[in-house]
């Protein structure tokens, strides 16, 4: 069973909730895809995430998911900032504060050998599951529209949300209730 949750919040919101983001890891998948453009309303960005990178960051756990749904959160910013009006500080915000974290999330990657297939496993074998939150932040007239749903049930230690919907991993929850809950403090934030 899956939740989906939306909302929609203004460039101005979006661009300080992107501001403060950028220090912890929050945000959301931008669902381009990864490795294409962004052009709404004359306003035409490079996503510098490929769908591959975005997958396995996904499938590595919310140490790196957070950092690359939270690049993909700046970029969606920086979409409407632009299409509100200020390409300047877009533009500006794109060059600096986008691709710095882009470079932070793939090294983050790097560092934990992210998809290198170094590390062990162990097989769950406990009959409890848990249900993943997972997010998407895309850029709208006027706003920014985020979503959310609870992908499950899981094991522990799972991350990970349906392959190919260009959404982001975010955190486990114990219960379909409890994970519903956070969706939508995400979505309302």
């Amino acid at each position: 069973m899956t939740r989906k949750i939306n909302s929609v919040i203004s460039w101005r919101s979006a661009l300080a909730l992107a501001a403060i983001l950028s220090g912890c890891g929050g945000g959301a998948d931008s669902g381009l895809g990864g490795g294409g453009s962004s052009s709404a309303g004359g306003c035409s960005y490079t996503d510098m995430i490929s769908s591959s990178e975005r997958t396995q960051a996904n499938s590595c756990g919310i140490q790196v998911s957070g950092n690359f749904a939270q690049a993909d959160s700046m970029l969606q910013s920086v979409i409407a900032t632009c299409q509100a009006g200020n390409k300047a500080q877009a533009d500006s915000y794109y060059n600096s504060t986008y691709q710095q974290a882009v470079s932070y999330a793939r090294s983050v990657s790097s560092a934990l050998s992210c998809g290198s297939g170094s590390g062990g496993s162990i097989t769950n074998t406990s009959p409890q599951t848990f249900y993943n939150l997972c997010v998407k932040t895309t850029a709208v007239s006027g706003g920014l529209r985020k979503q959310a749903y609870c992908w499950g049930p899981v094991q522990q230690g799972d991350g990970g949300c349906s392959p190919g919907d260009g959404f982001s991993y975010l955190s486990q929850h114990s219960d379909l209730n409890t994970c519903g809950a956070a969706g939508s403090t995400f979505v309302n934030q």
